[in-house]
């Protein structure tokens, strides 16, 4: 007998994975949502997956086996509710993926505030090299794999660990549930101020993670950062840090080369030299992490150097939407300060000779806030010219606390730059449409929504002006 699993809330990146991880499992999968957006409602429809649109008690399947509660639910839910009243078997995402995926492998956890999904990207797609057939479950598409979810024949499964709350009957952090051998923590500093109100709390989260480390695992962590220090100050397990700063994995030497960077990277006491073809200066950080892993577990560097070079990076990092004329249009998901002063300090060095035009548009629940109103125009000013989205709802948020879009505009134009409010995408395309696109310029929209009308749009400038000789 086929066994029966319903996700409500299907459509977010981790619930549609999870849904592929219990189709290679063998169960009928069944799920709902309020709405299904491209690609997810094609590529679960391609899977096989009953979808329903729309919350009703009716979308449970007869005879169901395990009912998987999405955190977009909430009580008063018509099915969270349904799950509760009949006493179906439900658990949160965090909890299937243990309970059915990560049980009885060798978990692998990267956390961290940014680079977690590249990092725990190319660790996948490192053990895949090394035959190790690793499974994995990542918060974003790596360009290397069909999907963001894989079983696995071996050993190992590789997560990403995600800190923000499990589900409205399970307020703890995801990660939480994944129990890692081995821990890799990258940059780390205050977010998701919603569900982590103080820097302590935030803290908290991450030393309560790494005390589920055993002593005989270990911990990679980001010593540049002063929160990843603390978070691993009272360990049990062996922690190596990583990062320019005098340690054990120091990086050095980092130069710019063919669009990427060269770099040394002291490894097991011996420095070694490597080159990564990815943009963005950070992504030598996130690389680092997975070497010293791989020293760890014994893989080859002929290996290690195959997977630096063949490895792609995640959709929506940096990812080129196309060229038109010698102009050339890129998006980054940038969902905070660090990473936006990341991606714009970078493109110099991918598209050098450039000028930099950053899109940007507060979306992200912190963003939208005033919490980064004063870190948000050192970080955005790296750009020469700057179009800014007005606040993504912001109705929603109190004017007392949501981010002033003014003076941000007014912090901005006293450090020099040319700035530009628009309401919305379509007064930001007849900008856009508007730009001199034979000059050399890149230009970048920073955004974690979904931002595939603004491709489409780019797609159609680079059909109707081609790009010319560089």
């Amino acid at each position: 007998m086929v066994k029966k699993v319903f996700l409500s809330g299907i459509a977010g990146t981790g619930m549609s994975a999870l849904a592929g991880l219990f189709k290679e499992l063998g169960w009928a999968v069944y799920g709902s949502d309020s709405r299904f957006y491209p690609p997810v409602d094609r590529l679960l429809a391609e899977l096989g997956v009953e979808l329903f649109t729309g919350y009703d008690h009716k979308n449970i399947p007869a005879g169901v086996d395990l009912c998987v509660i999405g955190n977009a639910i909430s009580r008063g839910n018509p099915e969270a509710e349904a799950i509760l009243d009949r006493r179906l078997d439900y658990v949160s995402m965090a909890e299937a993926l243990q309970r059915y995926f990560i049980r009885g492998k060798r978990s692998i956890v990267v956390a961290g505030s940014h680079g977690k999904t590249t990092t725990a990207s190319f660790v996948a797609h490192l053990l895949s090299l090394a035959g190790l057939r690793p499974g994995f479950f990542i918060g974003g598409k790596p360009v290397n794999f069909a999907a963001n979810y894989r079983r696995g024949q071996g050993d190992f499964f590789v997560s990403e660990g995600d800190e923000y709350e499990t589900a409205f009957f399970d307020r703890s952090a995801k990660f939480f549930k994944y129990r890692p051998e081995w821990l890799l923590l990258t940059a780390l500093e205050h977010d998701h101020i919603d569900f982590y109100p103080s820097e302590e709390s935030y803290l908290r989260s991450f030393r309560n993670l790494v005390n589920q480390v055993p002593g005989t695992g270990r911990i990679i962590a980001n010593g540049d950062y002063a929160l990843a220090r603390q978070a691993v100050a009272r360990a049990f397990t062996p922690v190596i840090f990583y990062g320019a700063q005098r340690c054990a994995g120091e990086l050095s030497g980092l130069e710019p080369r063919s669009g990427g960077y060269d770099f040394s990277l002291v490894v097991g006491g011996d420095m070694q030299r490597f080159h990564s073809p990815l943009p963005g200066r950070y992504n030598v950080w996130n690389l680092a992490a997975g070497i010293l892993l791989a020293h760890e577990l014994g893989v080859p560097r002929s290996v290690v150097e195959e997977a630096i070079a063949t490895f792609q990076g995640v959709e929506r990092r940096l990812t080129l939407l196309g060229e038109a004329g010698r102009t050339v249009f890129l998006s980054d998901f940038a969902h905070h300060p660090t990473a936006i002063a990341g991606v714009l300090s970078g493109l110099p060095d991918a598209y050098p000779g450039r000028r930099v035009l950053a899109i940007f548009e507060p979306r992200s629940w912190s963003l939208r806030r005033n919490f980064f109103q004063d870190r948000l125009p050192e970080a955005l000013a790296r750009a020469d010219e700057i179009v800014i989205k007005d606040v993504f709802e912001k109705e929603k948020i109190a004017e007392a606390e949501r981010l002033s879009i003014e003076d941000l505009r007014r912090e901005l134009e006293a450090r020099g730059r040319k700035v530009h409010v628009f309401p919305g995408y379509e007064e930001i395309k007849v900008f856009v449409s508007s730009l001199d696109l034979g000059e050399r310029q890149a230009v970048i929209l920073l955004s974690n929504g979904d931002v595939r009308d603004f491709s489409d749009f780019v797609q159609g400038l680079c059909r109707a002006f081609p790009a010319l000789d560089k």
